[in-house]
């Protein structure tokens, strides 16, 4: 399986501002749809969800805290998504490690969180390289929907994967699921149509992995 974030904050219970160790666990391509940022014109945006859930700090029924920011998805050195994975393992892509990035890879990636409050709603600040960098098992089962996947159930391609990708999106929380039904990718795949030239950032999920580097010395 493989997969090419306004920042929201953990579920039910805020979490407080500060800076935390956390372990990437979720990844959910929520597909591309119009949006319009103040009176500018409305633009096509690709979006990826990534949630870290936070081992330190505990809900009342004693899972983790988790948190989780949305991404348009592209990795030009402007992006918010590079920028963030940059300051994340600590140092720059070269032009091959961008050609060969395989984004399911952040799962079990520990990083450094800065959260601030916003309106009364937690948001990740920045994210920084943790002092130890290297894979850790989340507490919280680890989530990859990959949009495109589940797209080719309904577009005539069904598989096992597929089935299996119905049944992640069925775990989704119902915000979530809203905005990938509205998503151009599965319109189109319902309606039988190709939606390669839905996505404004021209790369999806898959256009960000790629199964081309091993024995890495950094988890992604």
């Amino acid at each position: 399986m493989s997969i090419k974030i306004t920042a929201s904050g953990g579920d039910f219970e805020p979490l407080p501002e500060g800076n935390y160790t956390a372990i990437c666990y979720k990844i959910v391509d929520q597909g591309t749809r119009e949006e319009q940022f103040k009176d500018n014109p409305k633009k096509k945006r690709h979006t990826l969800n990534v949630s870290w859930e936070i081992p330190s700090e505990k809900m009342a029924d004693g899972r983790p805290m988790s948190i989780s920011k949305t991404y348009t998805v592209s990795l030009n050195e402007n992006a918010t998504l590079y920028k963030d994975l940059v300051t994340w393992r600590g140092t720059s892509f070269t032009k091959e490690e961008l050609e060969g990035f395989e984004i399911d890879k952040m799962i079990g990636a520990p990083a450094t969180l800065e959260v601030e409050h916003v309106n009364e709603k937690a948001r990740i600040k920045a994210i920084f390289k943790p002092d130890e960098f290297k894979k850790t098992a989340t507490q919280n089962d680890p989530i990859i929907f990959d949009l495109n996947l589940y797209c080719d159930e309904f577009n005539g391609n069904t598989s096992k994967e597929t089935k299996e990708m119905c049944d992640v999106f069925d775990s989704l929380p119902e915000w979530q699921q809203t905005l990938i039904e509205e998503s151009f990718e599965l319109l189109a795949a319902k309606d039988g149509d190709d939606a390669e030239e839905t996505s404004s950032s021209g790369e999806g999920l898959a256009d960000l992995a790629n199964d081309k580097k091993e024995d890495e010395t950094i988890p992604f």
